[in-house]
C-alpha cells in the first residue's frame, strides 16, 4: 500500500507540473510565484512580508519586520522587537525595551535611529465625477420652443364624447413635462373637430374636450391654473379639406397655443438627441 501511495503522489506531482507549465498568467498580474509546482498564480502572501504562503512558516509577521527566506521575522539583538521596526538594533542582552526596541538608557543618550522609511503608498484616485446628463429633448418641447405651440398627437376621445382614452396618456405627459419647464407661459388649450355634425354641436364638443385636456394637465403637473384657458373652435379652423378618413382625423385635434410667445427663448433651435 505504501508503494502505491508513493506512486500516486509522484503521478499527481507530474500532472500538476504539466498543468502549471501550460498555464499562462495574465501579463498585468502582480502576484506570480514562479517556483510553485502548481497554480503559479494568483500567488498569496497573507501577511505581506514578501514570502508567499506556500513556503511562509510565519504567516502572521507584523508589518515592517524583516524576515528570512521562510517568512519569519529577524531579531539581531534578541530584544523581542523585530529588525525593521527596531530603532535600537544593538540593545544589550536582558535590557527592558519599549515598542521600538529601545531601552531607557538608549533613549536618554539619543542613541535611537530614525524610524524606517515607509514604502510609498499608492494614493487612491478619486472616483470620476458623473456629469448629470439632461434628458433628450422631446418633440413636444421642440414644437413649443420653435413654434410656440404643441399639436397633441395621439390624443383620443370616445366617439362623440369628451372622455379621454388611455392611449392618450403618453402624449399628454410629454406635453405636460414640456410646459413645466416654462411656468410663465400662458396657454390656450384649443379644441377642434371635423365638419361632421352641426356647427353648434361641434363647438360644444370641442369646448368640452379642450376643458378635459386642461383639467388633466393641471391635475398631473405643476402648472398655474390661471395660465391655462380652454377654447373650443369646433369646425371653424380645419387643417385639411377632409377628402378621406385621414384628413378627417387631422382636423379632430387639440393644440396647446402660447399666448405670450415673447416669454419663449429667442433664436433657439432645439434638436432631438
Amino acid at each position: 500500500m505504501k508503494i502505491i501511495h508513493a506512486a500516486s503522489v509522484v503521478l499527481a506531482a507530474c500532472l500538476c507540473a504539466a498543468s502549471a507549465a501550460q498555464a499562462i498568467p495574465p501579463s498585468a498580474l502582480g502576484h506570480i510565484d514562479p517556483k510553485a509546482p502548481c497554480y503559479r498564480w494568483p500567488a498569496v502572501d497573507w501577511d505581506g512580508d514578501g514570502v508567499f504562503d506556500r513556503v511562509d512558516h510565519c504567516n502572521n509577521t507584523p508589518k515592517g519586520c524583516m524576515v528570512d527566506q521562510y517568512g519569519c521575522s529577524l531579531d539581531a539583538d534578541g530584544d523581542g522587537v523585530c529588525d525593521g521596526v527596531d530603532r535600537c538594533a544593538d540593545t544589550p542582552k536582558g535590557m527592558e525595551v519599549d515598542e521600538w526596541g529601545c531601552s531607557a538608557a538608549q533613549r536618554s543618550t539619543g542613541h535611537v535611529s530614525a524610524p524606517p522609511a515607509e514604502p510609498p503608498r499608492e494614493i487612491a484616485k478619486p472616483a470620476p465625477q458623473r456629469v448629470p446628463v439632461s434628458k433628450p429633448v422631446t418633440e413636444a418641447e421642440r414644437q413649443l420652443v420653435e413654434h410656440g405651440r404643441i399639436r397633441l398627437e395621439n390624443v383620443y376621445f370616445e366617439t362623440g364624447s369628451a372622455h379621454l382614452l388611455p392611449e392618450s396618456e403618453a402624449s399628454l405627459r410629454e406635453a405636460g413635462e414640456a410646459l413645466e419647464k416654462f411656468p410663465d407661459l400662458k396657454i390656450e388649450v384649443e379644441g377642434h373637430t371635423d365638419t361632421r355634425g352641426s356647427a353648434a354641436y361641434n363647438r360644444r364638443l370641442s369646448q368640452e374636450r379642450s376643458e378635459t385636456v386642461r383639467g388633466w394637465l393641471l391635475e398631473h403637473y405643476r402648472l398655474r391654473s390661471e395660465n391655462l384657458v380652454a377654447k373650443g373652435y369646433g369646425e371653424d379652423r380645419p387643417e385639411t379639406r377632409e377628402r378621406n378618413d385621414e384628413e378627417l382625423l387631422r382636423n379632430r385635434r387639440v393644440v396647446l397655443n402660447v399666448l405670450n410667445p415673447e416669454d419663449l427663448p429667442k433664436g433657439v433651435k432645439v434638436e432631438n438627441k
